[in-house]
């Protein structure tokens, strides 16, 4: 009986699904209950049950990207135990949340390296469902103003989307997009899904512009460019980027774009008085329970160092830190090692998105499922996983938008990577 499950959810690709279905979910509803449920109550029991034997996960278990990850989250519950200003129930639900992190981890390098074409699904899901939400959020926060929609920042809106402030939306935008760019210069694709992945990267690029956020747009600018620096395929990576930039030139000429450009940045200010707030306990940090909340000499509150290893230093030490920054170092290994062994951009890619947004926005805490995840926790797994794919003997793809025989024999048309 069990056997005959295994087979069913194999042949089906249930577990494949639902986790897609999850990642839609984050950025169709406007509460992340039902994603969570799917993901713990769904995803995971499925996986449990078709995984045979479990030990096929010790490869993952055993990469330095999960080592280093399980040692940054032990690190940073032990120094605020050690700390001895965080309460015993907030220590107990982040080594929860530590375990989910672990399991997520585990769940999608597992998904990305067993099915090379995982990320090209992922992406032709997730793209159209943030693209939808953008659209979306665009139009209830704007009322179809042309006027608001060009001076005033994005932001998210109440019983509709799961995040409202301008720079997390942006990044939750930055990071589907440069997939869908990701995907369309490099996997072989049906001309509907193409078009759609370019519509798709359209709306988002122009939804990550209206936020306002910096952070948010230069990480796409630098994941496109990762993108089509690293395709073999440089007529439709050359057209793509002309593409979005003209879309950039357009948007350029908007008043938001002039009032972006013209903000102050904070962060020269604020790096130096984290840093110092860091001397002063380098060893155990503040925990997890202290208030990063200041108030620069302007008047302007900050919630946290605006770095996610800045952030970790000041929240758990050196060697938190230390581990944090080993987790990005060898994700990048693992998304070039896909790179030169597959020729899979699309780590690097969305990676590329993550290494800039957290260099000057967010901070990495234990959490449930929610928008670090999709800004960390899911490029890294995509590098890791992809990393670990077992290397395919396919012939090489034709170099042309319409493989041939694609029209000779019925077939719906191609675009291909060289």
């Amino acid at each position: 009986m069990i056997e005959r499950a295994r087979q069913i959810i194999a042949r089906v690709e249930v577990a494949e699904k639902a986790y897609i279905l999850v990642l839609c979910l984050v950025y169709l509803m406007h509460n992340i209950w039902l994603a969570r449920t799917i993901l713990w109550f769904v995803l995971v029991p499925v996986l449990l049950l078709s995984l045979t034997p479990y030990r096929s996960l010790l490869p993952i278990v055993k990469t330095n990207v999960f080592v280093m990850s399980a040692a940054f989250l032990a690190l940073i519950l032990a120094t605020s135990a050690l700390a001895g200003e965080t309460p015993v129930g907030v220590i107990a639900n982040n080594a929860r949340y530590s375990v989910a992190v672990l399991a997520f981890l585990v769940i999608t390098a597992h998904l990305v390296s067993k099915h090379p074409d995982f990320l090209r699904l992922l992406i032709l899901f997730v793209a159209p469902a943030a693209a939808l939400s953008a659209v979306t959020d665009i139009v209830q926060f704007s009322g179809l103003s042309l006027h608001k929609i060009l001076t005033t920042r994005l932001e998210g809106i109440r019983g509709l989307t799961i995040y409202y402030n301008p720079n997390v939306i942006g990044m939750m935008f930055a990071i589907p997009c440069v997939g869908a760019v990701a995907v369309m210069i490099s996997k072989k694709l049906v001309y509907w899904q193409f078009a759609l992945l370019l519509l798709c990267s359209l709306i988002l690029f122009a939804a990550v512009v209206l936020t306002g956020s910096r952070g948010s747009l230069t990480a796409t600018l630098a994941g496109v460019g990762v993108s089509v620096l690293l395709s073999a395929n440089w007529r439709i990576s050359v057209a793509a980027a002309a593409v979005l930039a003209t879309m950039f030139g357009l948007l350029a000429a908007t008043p938001l774009f002039g009032a972006l450009l013209q903000r102050d940045s904070l962060r020269l200010t604020l790096w130096p008085i984290y840093l110092h707030m860091a001397a002063l306990k380098p060893w155990l940090g503040y925990g997890l329970a202290f208030d990063t909340q200041i108030v620069l000499p302007d008047g302007i509150v900050v919630m946290n160092a605006h770095n996610i290893v800045l952030c970790a230093l000041v929240r758990g030490g050196v060697l938190s830190a230390a581990a944090l920054l080993a987790i990005m170092i060898f994700a990048f290994v693992g998304g070039w090692r896909a790179w030169r062994r597959h020729d899979e951009i699309v780590p690097l890619g969305v990676f590329s998105v993550c290494l800039v947004a957290s260099s000057v926005d967010y901070e990495i805490v234990p959490t449930d499922l929610g928008y670090l995840w999709i800004l960390f926790w899911l490029p890294v797994a995509v590098c890791l996983g992809a990393c670990l794919r077992a290397p395919t003997h396919a012939p090489p793809m034709e170099s042309a938008v319409g493989a041939p025989g694609s029209s000779d024999h019925g077939r719906d048309h191609v675009v291909s990577q060289s």
